[in-house]
Order: structure tokens, then C-alpha cells, then sequence
């Protein structure tokens, strides 16, 4: 149901812009499902009953992905993919990090639930940097740094760690909140994995709003990705889909803002 109000909101953006789509790119494709299907062996018919579609739904439907696909073209130049490709690096060349974290998910979809919560975490790092520094206070006086910066990282691990273990609304709190090792894209939500690549090992994010709530990032490690280059075919489609990507949603996150959406169910 979300998926077709994300649609529905896209395309009536789209719609807006009066973007043209010429009905031959409409016949063409629907030409080339009917192919497709008779060499299959299938029915175009059967096809669109099992689909719950009319042929005037299935060409609406065309027009909707040509218009995006146009739009999404137009904006997607060599400037634009070179400005992304070289702002955020990591998310196209395998980098990865590893990370714990400590969820707290809101009691209500409300703004003041969401400010308590992000308040909850701010008073766990402060409860963690005191546990640390009263660890560091314990160490000889002699202590050279890098011995004293070993047993910073060892102290904030332990107790990230005990305190996921304690407080967090994630499966992961059995392990201490770790998360294991992921790369930029494709394995966390997008404001989870971009706090986190920001960070340095053993630095701590700020509260960090996802869809699951609000999390507080402890990253453990890294691994530097390859090298990559921009002009390779494959690394430009990879920067050029991520870009659609977050065009695409962020479209309808800001039409979602400012539309009423009603769900009409069908009569039985």
C-alpha cells in the first residue's frame, strides 16, 4: 500500500512539471511484454488478471516509469554524479566500518517522544564519557598516550557495550549492540550508515534519527575501500543509481509532508 501511495505521489509531482511522454514509447513497451510473454507461452490477458490491472492501468503505469525515467535523467548529469562521487567516496569504493549502537525507539510518533528519546541517549554518552574518564583516572601517572588511548578504546567498547546491553531496543543488544562490519550503501538505512562513516574509530555520534527510532553509534573499525575512479562505466552507474535513489525518495518524503492521503478500500 505505501509503495502505491509513493507512486501516486511521485507521479502527480511529475505530472505537475508537465513532463511529455509520447504515446509510440507507451505502445513500444507494451509491445515488448507482449513479446516477452509469447515467448514464455503466456497470455497478455492472464498476465494482467494476475496483476489486478486493465490495459488502460498497465499503460498508466508505463507512462508513470517513462516520465521518471526522463526526469531522473535530466538531473542525473556528470557534474552532478562527479559532485557526489567525490563528496562521498566511500559509499562506491567497498569501505566499510564496524559498529555498535543503542536504539531507542519512541513510545509515540510525536516530536516530544522523539526529543525525550534523543535526550535519553545524550545522558547515556555522558554517563559513558564518566565511566571513562574515571577508568583513565585510575591508570599510573607515568602511563604513556598510546598505552592511555588503548585503554580509552578498551573502557568505551566494554561499556558501549554493557550499557546496549541494558538499554537498547535492538536485537543486537545481545551482542553488545555490535553490528558487524557493513559498507556505505545498501546495509543500514542512510542516516544510520551516513553518522557512521563520518565517524573515526571509538568517536561516538550524536542521537541519530532512522525509521526505527533513535540510535547512538559507537564505530569500532575500519577497512579503507579500493581504488575507484569515476570514469569506469560501472562505478558511474553505481553513483548514478544511488543519486536516482535518493532523488526519488526524497520526492516523496517532502510530497508526503504536504499531501492528504486518504485509502479508499474497495467494497467486498
Amino acid at each position: 500500500l505505501n509503495y502505491l501511495v509513493d507512486q501516486t505521489l511521485l507521479d502527480q509531482y511529475l505530472l505537475q512539471l508537465k513532463i511529455a511522454v509520447d504515446p509510440k514509447d507507451i505502445e513500444k513497451s507494451v509491445d515488448e511484454i507482449k513479446a516477452e510473454l509469447k515467448k514464455r507461452k503466456q497470455e497478455f490477458a492472464k498476465m494482467l488478471e494476475e496483476m489486478k490491472l486493465t490495459e488502460t492501468e498497465l499503460r498508466e503505469h508505463i507512462a508513470a516509469e517513462i516520465r521518471w525515467g526522463k526526469f531522473a535523467e535530466e538531473r542525473a548529469s556528470d557534474k552532478v554524479l562527479k559532485e557526489l562521487f567525490d563528496s562521498q567516496k566511500y559509499l562506491f569504493d567497498g569501505s566499510q566500518v564496524r559498529a555498535r549502537h543503542i536504539l531507542i525507539t519512541p513510545a509515540l510518533a510525536s516530536s516530544l517522544a522523539g526529543e525525550q528519546a534523543a535526550a535519553q541517549l545524550l545522558a547515556i554518552k555522558q554517563q559513558l564519557d564518566k565511566q571513562v574518564a574515571e577508568g583513565l583516572a585510575k591508570l599510573p601517572a607515568d602511563t604513556d598516550n598510546l598505552a592511555r588511548e588503548k585503554r580509552r578504546q578498551a573502557l568505551l567498547d566494554e561499556g558501549f557495550a554493557a550499557l546496549a546491553k541494558e538499554k537498547s531496543a535492538c536485537p543486537s543488544k545481545e551482542k553488545g549492540g555490535d553490528v558487524d562490519w557493513f559498507q556505505g550503501v545498501g546495509f543500514m538505512v542512510e542516516p544510520f550508515s551516513k553518522a557512521a562513516f563520518a565517524l573515526k574509530p571509538f568517536e561516538i555520534s550524536k542521537p541519530v534519527k532512522t525509521p526505527f527510532g533513535y540510535h547512538l553509534i559507537l564505530v569500532t573499525d575500519r577497512k579503507p575501500g579500493r581504488v575507484v575512479k569515476f570514469e569506469d562505466v560501472a562505478v558511474k552507474e553505481m553513483v548514478k543509481e544511488h543519486y536516482c535513489t535518493n532523488l526519488h525518495d526524497s520526492i516523496i518524503s517532502e510530497a508526503r509532508k504536504h499531501s492528504q492521503i486518504v485509502v479508499s478500500p474497495t467494497p467486498k
